[in-house]
């Protein structure tokens, strides 16, 4: 009974998931290309970095920053960092301002990016639809037998 439950919550899971990549490789192409288009890059000031650790290791290290737009509006927001520049940003000294460029879209000042940031959509899309794909697949198989 409990590897039926499992075989169930696994196929909703996937199911349920992989639209939800599909969403977000969607979504990252998008701003991708409007912050590559007509973003405006800008030096952010690191106000804090934050960080998890799981067995041991440190990781998926965020910066809170805050920027000024042209028009004299104050942001302030977070960007996602590598482990190696987190680490950097963390053990900087405090009497200096850490800071960090990024890029802005003047429409929506909170969709922020690091200025260096890759376009990763194609790995949401890949994911996604693999997902998907072994939902479906599983899904068939268990409605013929």
């Amino acid at each position: 009974m409990f590897s039926k439950l499992r075989s169930i919550l696994f196929l909703i899971v996937l199911l349920v998931g992989g639209p939800a990549m599909l969403y977000a490789g969607f979504k990252e192409a998008k701003d991708s290309k409007a912050l590559a288009d007509h973003g405006v890059s800008v030096e952010a000031t690191v106000t804090e970095v934050t960080w998890s650790t799981k067995r041991g290791r440190e990781r998926n290290f965020r910066a809170q920053i805050t920027f000024s737009t042209p028009d004299g509006k104050s942001v302030s927001d977070s960007v996602s960092l590598g482990n190696d520049q987190g680490k950097a940003l963390r053990d900087q000294p405090d009497d200096k301002p850490a800071v960090l460029s990024v890029k802005y879209l003047p429409e929506d000042p909170h969709t922020v990016i690091l200025a260096d940031h890759k376009d990763e959509s194609g790995l949401f899309y890949g994911i996604g639809a693999v997902m998907l794909l072994i939902g479906l697949g599983m899904l068939v198989y268990r409605l013929r037998s």
